[in-house]
């Protein structure tokens, strides 16, 4: 197990090691999800979206290579693999077989499993196996593909629509729930989408152990033009009440920034990025809070605009 975090405040201390990792949460005054050993030992995954062929390739998106678009359903993967394993037996472990939740299924990934040695839910190949490539939600989908379908992301459903890009904040909302409605946990569950969400609200939320993705909106300080269209959804791991937060990124991993595939399908290596939140948002009517220095898109650096929240609670 690997836990991997990036410091941007000079008011969170780095863990030391896993096992100091709650003391200083606790001390610093840091909430972070809980851990559960079958299977988010670090408490919240943190899955990577850059694998298989999870870009948009239509439009005029082919003319740079495609853009990785996944980061909707790979949150959407972090959060439901937590709970999941929150209500597994504590005492199993992945590749034992034994499937007792059905928030998270075993989808039949054809590849050897792994770690196995039999093939379940918590296998780190159901999250995505190399050998069922991506085609535009053809053909066989481990857990991130499946939520991909759900969502609709690139219009995978309806591909005579050209050239979109990731996955609507209404068809993520939709996705999810009847993603819930399918396991048969709709009376356990309950989906919020919240437009310009506060902070405290962010984190009164997490404290309350829901999973909440939030979507940033790429924005550039005395830019000319900005995409206003342009968001990336992540997913919220831990917080801190004065104005940081730790996201599960699935696009970014500062402190481990080429992770292989097998890596970042094991929801024992997490790369938690922390940033210190601004609370004068250059957008108001968009977000009352932002991350100035948030997106490096390597030639361009963005700020992220906190434009909106998409909340999975228990009812029970």
């Amino acid at each position: 197990m690997i836990f991997f975090v990036t410091l941007l405040s000079a008011s969170v201390v780095s863990p030391a090691s896993n096992e100091d990792h709650p003391k200083i949460i606790e001390s610093e005054g840091w909430y972070y999800l809980p851990a559960f050993p079958n299977y988010a030992p670090l408490g919240l995954p943190d899955f990577d979206q850059k694998q298989d062929n999870w870009k948009a390739r239509q439009g005029t998106w082919r003319f740079i290579g495609g853009l990785w678009s996944f980061c909707g359903p790979t949150c959407l993967a972090d959060i439901l693999w937590w709970f999941d394993s929150k209500h597994e037996n504590q005492q199993g472990y992945p590749g034992d077989g034994v499937d007792t939740y059905p928030l998270v299924s075993n989808y039949g990934a054809p590849g050897t499993p792994n770690p196995g040695p039999q093939s379940d839910d918590h296998n780190f190949n159901n999250v995505n196996d190399m050998q069922t490539r991506w085609k535009n939600g053809r053909g066989g989908k481990e857990l991130i593909e499946q939520l991909a379908w759900y969502c609709n992301t690139n219009f995978c459903r309806t591909p005579f629509i050209r050239g979109f890009a990731g996955t609507y904040p209404r068809f993520l909302e939709q996705g999810l729930k009847q993603w819930i409605n399918d396991t048969g946990l709709q009376d356990h569950y309950h989906v919020e989408a919240i437009w310009k969400p506060d902070f405290s609200m962010v984190n009164e939320r997490l404290h309350n152990n829901d999973g909440i993705i939030v979507n940033f909106l790429f924005y550039r300080m005395n830019a000319i033009f900005f995409p206003t269209f342009l968001g990336h959804y992540c997913a919220v791991a831990g917080i801190h009440p004065d104005g940081s937060i730790a996201l599960c990124d699935p696009a970014q991993n500062k402190m481990n920034p080429d992770p292989t595939p097998s890596e970042h399908n094991d929801a024992g290596v997490v790369s938690y990025d922390i940033y210190t939140v601004n609370f004068t948002s250059p957008v108001p009517e968009k977000a009352s809070w932002w991350i100035p220095d948030y997106y490096d898109a390597k030639i361009v650096k963005f700020g992220g605009i906190a434009q909106y929240a998409l909340i999975i609670s228990e009812t029970d």
